[in-house]
């Protein structure tokens, strides 16, 4: 039995089409859910909106402030569940916490780990994901990559067994969605990291920047973000509720523009032909900046100096089939 890892909202869009493709080559595997995402918005709502089977384990009471007692928490439950599960390998997804937890009790335990979206790299270490993401690549004995240049990088970190170039699952589930053109005036934006949020001088910068654009900005705000907001007020930015994946990659694909600190939002609006400012000074899909459909921004002062590019990225291998090119694999593996 193959056993799935998901714990934050980046991950349900990956492990839909891969479960779907498992189940349909009868590929024994069950899923579990770390609980790092406990919003209902930001969870729930995902697996009923994107049809993904409910977990079959659920970690309960995983607390910490920091990512030391989430992480160390999160594996002190894991590898209980491992030892009385036994599955043949583990299956876990990008970098979050979650992520790098299960591997570290996984590994400890010679428990096999393939790894999703491997060799993914900003170069920035001030950034946890690129940690967990470096770490993991390490620990796993299949690597699948979503572009060539995750190969490389892999390749110049002195590993070249068990890696694979599969394309992008995001992107599989991204062209299930029947989305219809109805372009709008609004600018979508999404912010959730600790470098943009946990500061409140800074997300206030970020927020009183994005006002001044006279733009009408839509900002689903993370639950935690949005507390720190409170009932402040700007004049040109309507702060909601999370989306729902269907309305996010709607409102994505006919936006204006988007800023954003996501990593798969750089991925997804790429695709969808939506220019993307991206207010971070990293960014692990170098790809998508020199192509020109996405933007680096540090200083939210100066998004009103950048010019935007409208145009379509899409490798040829994301195409839709990466669940398929990963179950080749695996199906192997039994």
């Amino acid at each position: 039995m193959f056993l799935h890892i998901v714990g934050a909202r980046p991950n349900f869009p990956k492990v839909k089409p891969l479960m779907e493709e498992m189940r349909k080559n009868n590929i024994p595997q069950k899923l579990l859910h770390t609980g790092q995402h406990y919003d209902y918005l930001m969870s729930k709502v995902f697996f009923n909106e994107l049809d993904i089977p409910v977990p079959d384990f659920h970690l309960e009471g995983i607390v910490g402030k920091t990512h030391a007692e989430q992480t160390g928490n999160m594996m002190i439950e894991l590898e209980k569940a491992f030892e009385s599960l036994k599955p043949k390998a583990i299956i876990v997804y990008g970098d979050i916490n979650s992520t790098l937890s299960a591997s570290l009790a996984a590994v400890k335990l010679h428990i096999p780990i393939i790894h999703i979206e491997s060799g993914l790299r900003s170069f920035d270490r001030k950034m946890p994901e690129e940690i967990n993401r470096i770490l993991v690549d390490h620990m796993s004995n299949y690597l699948f990559c979503i572009d060539s240049a995750s190969v490389d990088n892999l390749k110049n970190e002195g590993i070249t067994d068990g890696v694979h170039l599969s394309g992008n699952l995001m992107i599989d589930t991204l062209r299930m969605m029947d989305l219809e053109d109805n372009p709008s005036d609004s600018v979508l934006m999404t912010l959730h990291r600790p470098s943009n949020v946990d500061n409140k001088n800074k997300l206030f910068k970020i927020l009183n920047d994005v006002n001044l654009l006279n733009e009408k900005v839509l900002f689903p705000a993370h639950p935690r973000v949005s507390k720190m907001i409170d009932n402040q007020q700007f004049n040109n930015i309507k702060v909601i509720e999370p989306m729902s994946y269907k309305d996010f990659v709607k409102n994505l694909k006919n936006c204006k523009y988007a800023i954003s600190d996501s990593g798969g939002v750089q991925c997804e609006s790429s695709v969808l032909n939506t220019p993307l400012i991206t207010l971070r000074d990293s960014s692990e899909h170098p790809d998508t900046i020199e192509f020109g459909t996405n933007t680096l921004c540090l200083d939210s002062s100066e998004i009103k100096n950048i010019k935007l590019k409208y145009s379509n990225y899409s490798p040829k291998n994301w195409d839709g089939k990466s669940a398929k090119r990963i179950v080749e694999v695996i199906d192997g593996l039994l």
